[in-house]
């Protein structure tokens, strides 16, 4: 079940686009990462979700309702960290998550739960003007669960956390999404955070959705290479003469192209082995391993 849609959805702010015609989905369960660089459109399309602006045109639609139509409905199944988190620091970091659970008639006992998940348990009781970034961040991610909300929206959730704030970060949402169904959609900076974490991405760029990607189970091993070849030459010819090469280890047909996982830099010395039995190679390239190149690839214009 698709519990966020987003379908050809624009923003005109002034005479200038800023999102331009994007579509995307997420599912019950499913971490979904939206990555792209400053002025992309990431955090404008951050604001339509959560309700803050209204798009020019296009539909939203949260667990089958419509955002614009029926608002108060669609807002009531999602929780959401946008920018810094929005606290009273004058209360106690309790004294907050108290006010959001009668709003949202929540039970003590959860809250009580969420301030053990999100490791405060020490700190709950001191006025949250008091607190540190990574510390607010965290209260931000107490609150939003609070509800078990079927939408968590998170823009940049792990600025101001230490390392073992992030990866404590990581098991408390892994755990709201495949227990409890939820779906994730996280907007982060932090490649290397984005692909532990995610099932699939998208990559925006100047207000267009570039690509979305299954990131999960990816190959990004540094012992081997992963290449790409297109030929001319019949298929089953040329993968018989790559089989019988003893620094390939694997080797697969996906429709035109034969996929091909190889000791490391062994790619020169492949060419040069297909060019010796007379096989006409159209295109050979290297794929990217990790999210970090992939993201080079198709906001840099990085070559494959």
């Amino acid at each position: 079940m698709n519990v966020l849609e987003i379908k050809n959805v624009h923003k005109t702010l002034g005479k200038r686009a800023i999102i331009k015609g994007i579509d995307l989905s997420v599912k019950e369960g499913e971490i979904f990462g939206f990555l792209g660089p400053n002025g992309a459109g990431k955090t404008t399309t951050i604001r339509m979700l959560v309700g803050l602006i209204t798009q020019t045109r296009g539909d939203i639609v949260i667990c089958g309702h419509n955002l614009i139509k029926e608002k108060e409905k669609a807002l009531k199944d999602v929780g959401a960290v946008v920018e810094n988190p929005e606290l009273y620091k004058y209360l106690s970091g309790k004294e907050n998550l108290v006010q959001i659970a009668r709003i949202r008639k929540a039970s003590m006992r959860q809250v009580n739960e969420l301030v053990k998940l999100v490791g405060l348990e020490e700190r709950i009781n001191d006025k949250v003007g008091k607190y540190s970034l990574g510390m607010k961040q965290r209260l931000g991610l107490a609150a939003a669960l609070i509800g078990n909300p079927k939408l968590l929206i998170l823009d940049e959730p792990t600025n101001g956390l230490d390392p073992s704030g992030i990866l404590e970060f990581r098991a408390v949402i892994k755990k709201a999404a495949k227990e409890k169904g939820m779906a994730v959609f996280i907007s982060s900076h932090i490649l290397s955070e984005v692909q532990n974490l995610c099932d699939r991405v998208a990559f925006i760029n100047n207000g267009l959705i570039q690509s979305i990607e299954e990131i999960k189970g990816q190959n990004i091993s540094t012992d081997k290479d992963s290449v790409t070849l297109i030929s001319t030459t019949d298929k089953d010819m040329v993968l018989k003469v790559i089989k019988n090469i003893p620094y390939v280890i694997e080797s697969k047909l996906e429709g035109k192209e034969i996929n091909i996982l190889l000791e490391k830099n062994m790619s020169s010395k492949l060419i040069k082995k297909l060019v010796s039995e007379n096989i006409d190679i159209c295109e050979f390239y290297k794929n990217r391993q990790g999210l970090e190149e992939r993201y080079m690839e198709l906001m840099e214009g990085g070559i494959k």
